[in-house]
Parts: structure tokens; C-alpha cells; sequence
């Protein structure tokens, strides 16, 4: 693991204990983000990204992030001006720079770029020219006390060099709309002569991690994210409206409907995973066939097998996302991009608003998308379900 992969892991482990999503109250977002000015250009842009992403953190990590980024930035830089350039082997027309599946990427993209090369471990060979330095140097310049903000960007354009420099691509496709690098990195494409695009990957609440974001183009779903992304302030032209292959109605021919409910985990605590069995328990003793699934990142296998032994528990490694929404008549959750994949699958959707009622509370203000789509509510789903 390389020393931006161990940071980043360490960052991840000290807010574990943290959902800003639903922990910082939407009054307070919305007060962090008008109190900043309009940005004038695509540096401003990333800087108030990063002001309004560390409003949000919690006052000794943010002095521990810079200390740890001011003492680690000249060491670092060092390090990857003495690494050897990638060697040019191979070109692309694009480079889609993303871990995750290539079906996010919309079919007019493909054609535009025939030889699109997806590369998955894009972190791994991270290098800077003299030229890289003396573009960071104008961005020290501007925030010279900044110094994590500096040291995230140094390392992101790092990869990009690396990027660039092994396929010569004309466009650099991403999914990190999220990353306060983005407009930074849109500028420094825009020196390279490479355009910048992103694509959406997974569903948007109201959450000023994403504001101010800026590419040459940023692909949605809906008209409906093009609106909440404006409300949090990013340039309103990129948008490009088009479902990609992995939100497109799938072939459901072939699918059996074998299970009736299937309830979509993410990050539950282990209370709220103790809740959400009680409510199957109820579901299962009506007579419906009850599946889990866990999710692939967040959930605590030990508990969740502990927890829902009664129920089918999907393994993600051999049950794909799209079997698993055809296959069943009912999806349940409370926020996750299933939700919308089943409703454009016709999949009844079914919210639930009894694990975590708070939090259900708060979908509506965070302009959750299913909220304004057809749906149930799993309080009505098990009055219907109870026995009397």
C-alpha cells in the first residue's frame, strides 16, 4: 500500500464513526455553503469545495490533517519528482480512471471514444515533472497555509501525469464529483490539452461534499440532480443528461421472481440491523419469501449472517446487482442507488421509515429522488403483513 492509500485509510478509520449525510443538520450545510463567495476560477472552485468538505470535520482532525500534510508535502513531492516517468507502451483515445464496473459509462461516451482503456489501479503509479511543480507552485502561492488541500491535489495531479503520460488519452473520464481535486484537476487537463469528464456513479442527497464541482462535462441521470448539483453551487453548463448501461431497464426474461421481499443493507450499526431482522421476522411469518443483501463495502458479514440466519443472505460475489433486483418483486431500503435501479426496472419500491425514523425524516429535506418517485412505505407494508 502506497503512502496516499495508507493516509487515505487512516482518514476513513477516524470519522468510522461518522455520517455527515445525516449527522450534520441541513441548516447547517446550507448556512456553511451560502457563507462562501462565488468562485472566480477553477482554483477558487476546489478551494471551496475543500472549505465547505472541512467546515464539516470535526476541529482536531482538520489541525491533524494539516500538520500531518505540511510535515509529509515537501517529503512527498521529493519523492515523486525522483520517480521515473511511465514509459508511453500503449495510447487510448480515453482513459476511464474509475475501480468500479464500466457499465456507468454512457453509450455516447463509447462512441465518441472507441478505445476507451479502463484503468483500475490508477494510485499505484503516481509521478511529477518539473512543469507539475510549477503549476502546484501557483496553487501554494494562492493558499500557502493550506497545506492538506495542496498535498491532496499534488497527489491526484501526480496520477493523472501518470495517466497522461502512459496513454497520451484525449479525455480523462472519472467518478468524483465528490473530491475537492476535481476543479483543480479540470484546469490542469485543460494545460495538458485533455478534457475532463465525469460520470455519475451512485444516488446525490443535499451534501456540500459536492458542491462547486466543475468538469467539461458531467453526465446524469435525471434532470433532477442537475438541479440539486446547481443548488450546491456547481457550474451549471456541464451537465450532460443520459442513463448509462447500469441504469437502463435490464432483460428480465430469463429471471425467475423467486424471492418476495429483498431488503438492500449499507452501513447499519448493529442496533439498527437488530430492527430491520424484527421487521422481516414479521414479513417472513405472513409467508413471504425474505432475502439480504449485504452490501459489498459497509456491511459487518459476522453480524449480518448473525442476525439474519433465517433469511436468504445474497452473496454479492455470485448473485450480480441486476439478478438480484429482477429476481425479486419488492426491493426495501431506506437510501441506495437499488432503489432507483429497481424503480426503472418496474421493481415495487418499498422505503423503510422504521429502522432509522430520523433519518427518514430527513430524505425529504436532503431532496432524496425516490421521495418524488412511486414507492411504499415498509411501516404501511408490515401493518398489511401483521396478522390480527
Amino acid at each position: 500500500m502506497n503512502l496516499l492509500q495508507t493516509l487515505r485509510s487512516v482518514v476513513i478509520r477516524l470519522n468510522g464513526d461518522r455520517n455527515t449525510l445525516f449527522d450534520v443538520p441541513m441548516a447547517r450545510q446550507k448556512a456553511i455553503l451560502e457563507g462562501l463567495p462565488e468562485p472566480e476560477d477553477l482554483f477558487e472552485r476546489a478551494y471551496a469545495q475543500y472549505r465547505c468538505q472541512m467546515m464539516l470535520e470535526r476541529p482536531i482532525l482538520r489541525a491533524g490533517y494539516q500538520l500531518a500534510a505540511m510535515l509529509l508535502l515537501p517529503i512527498y513531492r521529493r519523492q515523486l519528482l525522483r520517480r521515473p516517468a511511465s514509459r508511453k507502451d500503449e495510447t487510448a483515445d480515453a482513459v476511464f480512471a474509475f475501480g468500479g464496473p464500466d457499465t456507468i459509462l454512457p453509450c455516447s461516451l463509447r462512441q465518441e471514444y472507441p478505445g476507451i482503456r479502463q484503468v483500475r489501479d490508477f494510485q499505484n503509479a503516481l509521478f511529477l515533472t518539473r512543469e507539475d511543480c510549477s503549476f502546484l507552485r501557483e496553487l501554494a502561492r494562492r493558499y500557502p497555509t493550506a497545506f492538506y488541500f495542496r498535498f491532496k491535489c499534488m497527489a491526484k495531479l501526480a496520477m493523472y501525469r501518470s495517466l497522461y503520460e502512459t496513454y497520451r488519452p484525449k479525455a480523462i473520464i472519472v467518478s468524483e464529483e465528490y473530491s475537492y481535486t476535481s476543479s483543480f484537476l479540470t484546469e490542469y487537463c485543460h494545460r495538458l490539452g485533455v478534457e475532463h469528464i465525469n460520470v455519475m456513479h451512485g444516488d446525490k442527497l443535499y451534501d456540500i461534499h459536492d458542491t462547486f464541482f466543475c468538469f467539461d462535462r458531467c453526465y446524469i441521470w435525471d434532470q433532477f440532480y442537475r438541479d440539486l448539483f446547481c443548488e450546491l453551487r456547481a457550474e451549471p453548463t456541464q451537465f450532460r443528461m443520459e442513463m448509462p448501461p447500469s441504469m437502463q431497464p435490464w432483460d428480465a426474461q430469463d429471471v425467475e421472481k423467486a424471492v418476495d421481499y429483498t431488503y438492500y443493507l449499507q452501513a447499519e450499526t448493529s442496533q439498527m440491523l437488530e430492527k430491520i431482522a424484527e421487521s422481516l421476522q414479521t414479513l417472513q411469518k405472513s409467508g413471504a419469501v425474505v432475502a439480504v443483501r449485504p452490501h459489498p463495502l459497509y456491511s459487518d458479514m459476522e453480524t449480518v449472517r448473525r442476525l439474519f440466519s433465517d433469511f436468504e443472505i445474497e452473496e454479492t460475489a455470485e448473485v450480480g446487482i441486476e439478478t438480484s433486483i429482477l429476481r425479486t418483486r419488492h426491493v426495501i431500503g431506506l437510501y441506495s442507488t437499488v432503489l432507483y435501479q429497481a424503480h426503472i426496472n418496474h421493481v415495487p419500491v418499498v422505503i423503510d421509515d422504521l429502522t432509522a425514523p430520523e433519518r427518514f425524516a430527513q430524505l425529504k429535506s436532503l431532496r432524496y429522488i425516490m421521495l418524488d418517485k412511486p414507492h411504499g412505505l415498509l411501516s404501511a407494508l408490515l401493518q398489511e403483513e401483521s396478522p390480527t
